[in-house]
């Protein structure tokens, strides 16, 4: 079944992909794309991509708050560096590899297992949540975002009411499984005791951070657009929000190497109302090259900042 689920999910990337080419192609037939290979428009592309390792500070900060509500203390250093080193693994497609990658480094660093599955699994629930909340509240300062919004808001009530009912869910299991397991399967209830989930004020913190991380790479598009269209009419808030949502659709779509193809498709349909066809294609071939051209300084800024240290045991907490 996982199988199925990965072909069907990399046959929609390619097809995404295939008519999103097709698009940019038949778009830029007939242009003068000389005008943007310019040292500005590099420049812009650079600027751009320095704002992603800023941007990458708030998920390890996100991280380190929910570890420290389950009672491991780390630093946000080492955290970054695990996080900016397993990342670049996404480029394989299933996300599975990344996540592989970062359970290893954080075993082998002393991140104890129960620890690291509740916080991966609420830091998935929170992004998401978070791409939701920052895409709709920019898309609504923008007429076409709000038009947007209007068009798929049912859409989106459904996606933010599974995610709030799934973190409601873990809540509810917080408190009922001890009892449950005490008396269905007592040797099963210690390791799911009430410290398993962080406090509610962790978790706030921790979808605070989330929302200033898409702010700051909806900022990325932002520079991006002013370098590499420095005449066309901007509409700021139409970029974060169609960054912001299109990064949730390409995570959660299953076999989509970072998104692939998916998030190209949803950011030319949210553009297009405001730019031009042309336009619209070019920005979205610069993000790509901006994302991952961020996630390689990503990949630099981990290096560097993971401490270089011996490992230590499994549930060894060292102080942040």
């Amino acid at each position: 079944m996982k199988r199925i689920y990965r072909t069907l999910g990399l046959l929609v990337v390619l097809a995404v992909t295939a008519l999103f080419i097709l698009y940019v192609v038949r778009s830029l037939r007939g242009h003068d794309l000389s005008v943007y290979a310019t040292p500005r428009s590099a420049l812009g592309i650079v600027l751009a991509a320095l704002i992603w390792p800023i941007a990458a500070l708030p998920l390890a900060l996100a991280w380190r708050t929910m570890l420290g509500g389950v009672g491991t203390k780390k630093h946000w250093r080492e955290l970054y560096g695990v996080m900016g080193i397993s990342q670049f693994a996404k480029y394989i497609p299933g996300h599975v590899a990344q996540y592989a990658g970062r359970v290893g480094m954080s075993l082998a660093r002393g991140i104890p297992a129960r620890a690291l599955a509740a916080t991966l699994i609420l830091e998935t629930l929170l992004m998401i949540a978070a791409a939701l909340a920052v895409g709709v509240g920019t898309g609504i300062f923008s007429n076409v975002g709000l038009g947007l919004v209007l068009h798929h808001g049912s859409q989106l009530a459904v996606v933010a009411a599974l995610v709030a009912l799934a973190i409601a869910g873990l809540f509810v299991l917080r408190r009922l499984a001890p009892p449950l397991l005490q008396r269905l399967a007592p040797k099963y209830a210690p390791p799911l005791d009430g410290s398993l989930l962080p406090p509610t004020i962790d978790l706030v913190r921790a979808f605070v951070l989330y929302c200033v991380m898409y702010l700051m790479t909806g900022a990325s598009s932002i520079v991006l657009a002013g370098f590499l269209l420095p005449s066309a009419p901007q509409d700021y808030w139409l970029l974060v929000a169609s960054l912001t949502l299109a990064w949730a659709v390409g995570f959660v779509t299953p076999g989509a190497p970072a998104g692939f193809g998916v998030r190209e498709g949803l950011l030319l349909l949210m553009l297009t109302p405001a730019y031009t066809a042309a336009s619209a294609s070019i920005l979205i071939i610069a993000l790509r090259i901006v994302t991952t051209l961020g996630d390689v300084f990503i990949l630099g800024s981990g290096l560097i900042l993971l401490p270089k240290r011996d490992f230590k045991p499994l549930g060894t907490n060292t102080s942040p």
